[in-house]
Parts: C-alpha cells; structure tokens; sequence
C-alpha cells in the first residue's frame, strides 16, 4: 500500500460526516511531497476524486512549481481515467469547485470533447460518452467552454454510434436543448427514440424529452393557435409513454398538467371559456395524484444533484394545481383562469425542473455564488396574456381601480389591446409610457393611453412588476435549498396532504422570495413601501423614530396580493382564534394560512422570537391546516450587521398537548432599520 493510501486509509477511519462529505485535504493524503511523488499512481488510479477533492480545498494555499505541478496531476488523472464511474465522480468535484474550474476548466472542456468523441466513435470504452458529454455540458453552462462543440458532438449523432455509449444520453441531450435550442437535437433524439438496438428504457428517455421539446415549442409560442398545436402534440407523446412505462411519472404529471390547461380552450375555436367547476376540480385531482405519485417515487430515487432545482420544482408543481383548484372556487369571477395563466405556471415547471446548478467563478479566494441556470424562454405569448389577464382583472375587480374615473378607459384599451396582434420589433412607446417599461410590453405606442392619470399608470406599474417577478426565477441556489429544506421537515407532517400541502407549499415559495428580495434590497427598492428597510425618520422631538409594524404588514401583503389569485389574501380578519390576523391567505373555503407579524427592537435571537411569539402564530391554526408562518421585523441595532437569509429562516415545530399534531411554523426574521453597508463596523467585545 502506497503513502497517500494509507494516508487516506486512515483519515477515513478517523474523519466526521462533515469532513467526510468535505472530502480530505492535502495534509489528509500526506502532504504536497507525497502526492507529487505518486502522482502518476494517484491520477490513474480511482483516488482521483479525493485528489481533486484536496485540491479544491488546498491549491489556492500553494504556489509556485508545485501549484503547476498538482494542476498537471490532476489533469493528467482526467485525461486518462481509470474508469467512468472515476470520471463522473471526478467532474462532480470538478464542477462544484470555482478553484478548480478557474485552473482546469477550459483545458478539461477541450478534453471530455475528446472523450465524447472517442467514445461514440468506439476508440475508448463506450461508458465514458455519458460522464464525457454531462461533464462537457457542465462546464459550457458554468461558461468555461463555448457550446458550439458539444452541440456538433451532438447533433452529428446518426445512429450508428455503439448502443452503449448513447443508451444514457437522450437526457443529456434534452437539457443541451433547453438551454441551447438547437433543432439538431431534436433530430439527434427522434434517432434514438427510433433506434432499434437501445433499450426500452433510452427510447423512452428519448421520447419524453422530444415531449419536453414540444412543449418548449409550445411555451415560446407568439399566438393561442400555434401554443395549443403544440401541447397536444406534447400530450401525445407524454400520454403514450405513460401507457407503455409505467414507471415514468414524470410524463403522467405532464400529461395531466397539459390535460388541464387545454380544458381551458373552446375546441373549435381556442377562445377562452369557462369550464365547469367539476371539470376544474376532477382535472386538479388528477393533476394532483399524478404529482403527488412522481415525488414519492423520486424521493426514493438517487438523481443527479446539478440537475434540477428539487426545492422550486416541487413549488412550481404546487403552483399550478394550487391555480387549478383555487380557479375551481372562484369561478363566479369571469376568466379569472385562462389558458395564458395556466400555460404560464406550466412555464415555470418547465424552467425549474429543467434548471442546472453551477459555480460563478473568478475570486481570488476560490469562492463562488452557487446559481441556478433555467432554460432561456422568451415565452411572448405566455407572459403578454398573463400579464393582460392579470392586470384586466385587477381594473375589473380590484375596488382600487374601480373607482377611480380613469379605470374604465384603462379597461377598454387593455380589451382593444388584448384582440390586436402582438407586435414587438420596431414599436417606439408611447409618451405616456415612457419609464413605464411593463405597460409598454403590452401596449407599446398605443395612444389610448394618452391623457390617462399618471398616478394611475404608476399605479398600474408596479402592479405589472409585481405580477412580472412571478415570471422571475431568483437564480440563486440558496433559495432552493433553502425550500427544499423546510419542505423535507413539513413532509413529515402526518397532516401534510393535499390540497393543503400545495396551497401552502405555493405560499412558501413566495414567502421566501420576498425575504430574499427584503434582504438585499435598499430602502428605496418600491419607493415609500420599502423605506422601513433603512432608518427611521427622527421624531418631532429630534428623538430617534421607529418603523411601526404596519410597514412591514403593508409589504408582505402586498407581495402576496400580486402574485396570488385575487381575493385569496386578506388582512386583518376578526375571529380567528379569538383574535385578528395579520396577513391571511384562503385559496379554497375552510383552508386558511396564516402570517403573523410582529416588530422587534431588542435582539431577535431565535429562542427569544419563539419564546414571545411562537404561541400566537401557532394559536392560529387552531381550526386549520396545521401549518404557519410567522415574519418578525428586527427593528433592533444592526450597527456591527446582521446575519445571513439562511440563518434566519428556519421551521419549528410546536404542540400544546400530547395527543395534538404538532403545529409547524415557518419563521422568517427580517432585519429593519438598518444603515448602509458603508456605516457599519465590528462588534466591541
């Protein structure tokens, strides 16, 4: 047994979880001498993962020959690896590491080409496609590698390449597709959904993903016409795979989702009607199942970890039966759900489930953001109908609109606007519009505009943006993760079943999302309705002033009313519990959640927040759902900062006898008041 093996060997006896999940460091192998001087053992051998592993954690700390020399090991154990299990294992490392992305990656994107092409040529052991194209893929989404050669690599694929090399690639190829839309792919993958020497299993692979592209097509749609020609293609496809597999749930989720949405649209015509509420109900249901089925099924499965973001897509799933069956009780309210606003939840099960996780690369230090990559859609027709739905309902419905002697005309032009064609390139907006970038998406140069309120078109504005972020993913993994999380704790929850489980996981998400918008956000993010972020105003007296907990009430309810259906969140509400809620969300009659909220101007550490405020916010659920959230605005001094989003979201679980289900309360605490970076400074001791 060599050095570094025995070295590791007895790191491994002695490691904790954390390290073991770490992986060792230099030091854990024997030190730089040691790796150096069985460097050609190590990089051929299968300790190249824990090489890698080493490296990431270690070669920012060594310079000079040495540095170059440990580089050179490394690549030279990914040039000729000892097997393909080692090379996969080998990239994941590779790819979660901004050190080693920084020094490697362009030089390992140029050699996994090589592989790739080896592979499916016969040269080397047909196993390696697989690692050599995800890997490839990997580093042209992280930007260390330009798609062009992947997507020759893959669209030159014809068929008579060996069975082994292409039975694991019909996914891969489906994820090159939805971030770099090239119609090669798709050929690529109808050659292996009709290849007659794969396994049941790749032809299905193959087949759902041309599914997945016809929905893409469907999504990027301009017009209603060639939207719906396009899902019922998809559902063709997605139905006749879940007859012929039925371990693919993931295209009996899709078949539903598709069979719900096109409910939606007049046979005949595709013009938006009114479907009946058992239709909405029974088309929810089976939605529901069908999702419900693939995450107990997938929660059992090892899947790859770049590959999907698990928290938002399990939410994005949540978002579209919660629409579904909150459309089912609002029904009364005419077209509150038309096919535009289901497609565009549809939309976003699209990008999460399809988005890539990757390293932003390029510190010093070797540190690097964790992102989330979702597949580019334009979505022209989604977003426009959505957007005009949402805003025409709002001129209908919302008594803030109504009434005032512009809404009308406003209501008019949306309606004339909404029939017209839409028409992007060369329109110049109008002068009522200029500043006003999300009326202008809708009306362009439309003078029916002209004259109207300003204060009105402000208005208007911001609820357009608001409606907008919906569309928005955040990019940011931490937010992921960080629903993934809470939503692994509430499964555990014997009361966790739908439809509650749906309507509060949609709520969740956006809870979260505003919290992460809150925490970076300067005071003059939304104007006057987010200056309680910074300091207070001084009193009359020229005493210090405080933000009153209204503030923070005001923002979270108005966050939530954009984004849900309205009339489902209220505030305000007596005879809850025995008392007034703050912020209530209803989706369906009898299914309430909860949002407390509370200021704080001492320390708001989170046995002190439980300790004063748990009781109340669990008191609430006493005639629902067991689950709510409390938000509490940490109005205390942030002179030396305060701590991360990660650190102050958290759930805890509360009971107030034995035999009760416990009652589960998400708690977000939001740092108010708080100065400019620049004036803050480091605790005294």
């Amino acid at each position: 047994m060599s050095d570094v093996e025995q070295a590791l060997q007895q790191w491994a006896a002695h490691a904790s979880d954390e390290q073991l999940a770490a992986g060792p460091a230099l030091a854990d192998l024997g030190r730089t001498a040691a790796v150096l001087r069985e460097a050609d053992v190590i990089a051929r051998g299968p300790q190249l993962p824990y090489l890698l592993q080493a490296l990431a954690q270690d070669l920012p700390k060594v310079s000079g020959p040495d540095r170059a020399a440990l580089a050179a090991v490394a690549f030279r154990g990914l040039s000729e690896p000892y097997a393909a299990w080692v090379l996969s294992e080998a990239l994941d490392v590779l790819c979660s590491s901004p050190v080693l992305l920084d020094e490697l990656g362009r030089q390992a994107a140029r050699m996994l080409a090589g592989h790739a092409e080896d592979a499916l040529s016969g040269r080397i052991v047909p196993a390696f496609a697989q690692p050599a194209v995800a890997g490839l893929l990997r580093l042209c989404l992280a930007d260390r590698s330009s798609p062009h050669r992947l997507l020759l690599l893959l669209t030159e694929i014809t068929g008579q390449e060996p069975a082994e090399a292409l039975e694991r690639l019909p996914l891969l190829i489906g994820i090159a597709h939805d971030h770099y839309p090239d119609d090669g792919l798709l050929d690529a993958l109808s050659v292996l959904d009709n290849h007659p020497d794969l396994g049941p299993t790749a032809r299905a692979d193959a087949s759902f993903e041309l599914a997945m592209g016809e929905l893409r097509r469907a999504l990027e749609s301009t017009d209603r016409a060639e939207a719906e020609t396009s899902m019922r293609q998809a559902l063709f496809r997605f139905t006749e795979l879940d007859r012929t597999q039925e371990a693919r749930l993931d295209a009996r989720a899709y078949a539903a989702a598709l069979d719900c949405v096109l409910a939606f649209a007049a046979p005949s015509t595709g013009i938006a009607t009114a479907p009946s509420r058992p239709e909405v109900e029974a088309g929810a249901a089976r939605l529901e199942r069908a999702v419900a089925q693939l995450r107990a099924w997938r929660g059992r499965m090892h899947e790859l970890e770049w590959l999907s973001a698990r928290g938002l897509s399990q939410s994005a799933w949540s978002r579209l039966v919660d629409g579904l069956r909150t459309a089912a009780a609002h029904l009364d309210q005419p077209s509150w759900y038309s096919p535009a606003t289901a497609l565009g939840d549809l939309l976003q099960v699209y990008q999460a489930s399809r988005s890539v996780h990757t390293r932003m690369t390029g510190s010093a230090e070797g540190h690097g953001l964790a992102l989330l990559i979702p597949p580019a859609v334009e979505a022209p027709f989604v977003r426009r109908e959505g957007l005009f739905h949402h805003l025409e309902q709002a001129l209908a419905l919302d008594p803030a609109f109504t009434g005032h002697p512009d809404g009308q005309a406003l209501l008019a032009a949306v309606r004339q606007s909404r029939s017209q064609p839409t028409v992007t390139e060369g329109v110049v907006p109008g002068k009522s519009l200029d500043g006003r970038p999300g009326l202008s998406t809708l009306f362009g140069s439309a003078p029916a505009l002209d004259g109207l309120d300003p204060a009105l078109l402000d208005r208007i504005e911001s609820l357009l943006q608001n409606a907008g972020r919906g569309y928005t993913p955040t990019g940011n993994a931490r937010v992921d993760d960080k629903l993934e999380s809470l939503l692994t704790v509430l499964k555990r929850s014997p009361a966790w079943q739908a439809p509650d489980s749906s309507h509060f996981t949609v709520l969740l998400e956006y809870f979260l999302r505003f919290l992460h918008d809150r925490f970076d956000g300067q005071a003059d993010l939304y104007g006057d309705r987010t200056a309680y972020l910074g300091p207070a105003p001084d009193k009359s007296d020229g005493s210090p002033g405080t933000w009153p907990e209204k503030a923070v009430q005001d923002d979270i309810h108005q966050h939530l009313s954009g984004l849900l259906t309205p009339g489902t969140v209220q505030r305000e509400i007596v005879d809850v519990a025995s008392g007034r809620t703050d912020v209530t969300y209803t989706p369906q009659p009898g299914r309430r959640f909860v949002i407390e909220v509370k200021r704080r101007k001492t320390k708001a550490a989170r046995e002190l927040v439980e300790r004063d405020y748990l009781a109340q916010a669990a008191n609430y659920t006493a005639t629902g759902p067991p689950f709510g959230m409390l938000l509490v605005g940490d109005h205390s001094s942030h002179q030396a900062g305060y701590s991360d989003f990660d650190d102050r979201v958290w759930i805890t679980s509360y009971a107030r006898s034995a035999t009760e289900v416990p009652r589960l309360i998400v708690v977000g605490v939001l740092p108010i008041g708080r100065p400019t970076p620049s004036a803050l400074r480091m605790a005294t001791s």
